[in-house]
């Protein structure tokens, strides 16, 4: 009974300018493409996985190593025998040796500019809170990480070592606070000067 009335009153509010709400759209919105070549090529009907083959694109590029990439690819194969590849022979690159900071060698200084207008690679206000944070604790990571009088912004341990790590790399030019004596001996520019006497 109620769902009649209720029915009745909502196509009694119709009557006029009042729509329908399209709601073809609701769940699915097809894709906007604003290339024009791939927009001509490109077939709604077909899956994503086609569309790309069509396009001369490679899909699930890391099927080797997902588990998951790998049963998609292989039903997508079993519909479109035209999306099998002709290598499967892929393999993550895997990475070695990541140094805990970059190397600052490479930084190109540009002449005539002042400190404000080139980047740093450790602000003035990093190398004072790094700097309090070292002269307290030396290279002691998890005690600086502890202390929250020195380490007042919580940082974390990778955190304090990162930032160590770049403060110690920079040059004499760079570093514009007083390092302590604790430390000097782990400044990259103390050890050049060293390896060169």
């Amino acid at each position: 009974m109620g769902r009649k009335a209720g029915t009745k009153k909502r196509r009694a509010g119709r009557i006029g300018k009042t729509k329908l709400k399209n709601r073809n759209y609701q769940f699915y919105k097809p894709p906007q493409i604003n290339d024009k070549t791939v927009r001509e090529l490109w077939n709604p009907r077909k899956s994503p996985a086609a569309n790309m083959a069509v396009l001369g694109l490679q899909t699930a590029v890391n099927s080797s190593i997902d588990a998951r990439a790998v049963i998609a690819l292989q039903s997508a194969q079993e519909k479109n025998p035209s999306l099998a590849t002709k290598s499967n022979s892929k393999k993550a690159i895997e990475l070695f040796d990541i140094p805990e900071s970059d190397n600052m060698n490479g930084i190109m200084m540009l002449p005539g500019k002042t400190f404000a207008q080139r980047k740093l690679p450790v602000s003035i206000e990093d190398q004072k809170y790094i700097r309090r944070c070292l002269a307290r604790h030396g290279d002691d990571y998890h005690a600086m990480m502890r202390d929250i009088k020195t380490n007042d912004m919580q940082y974390t341990e990778s955190k304090l070592k990162k930032m160590a790590a770049r403060f110690f790399l920079l040059t004499r030019d760079q570093v514009k606070v007083e390092v302590p004596e604790k430390i000097k001996h782990l400044m990259a520019y103390n050890q050049s000067e060293k390896m060169g006497k």
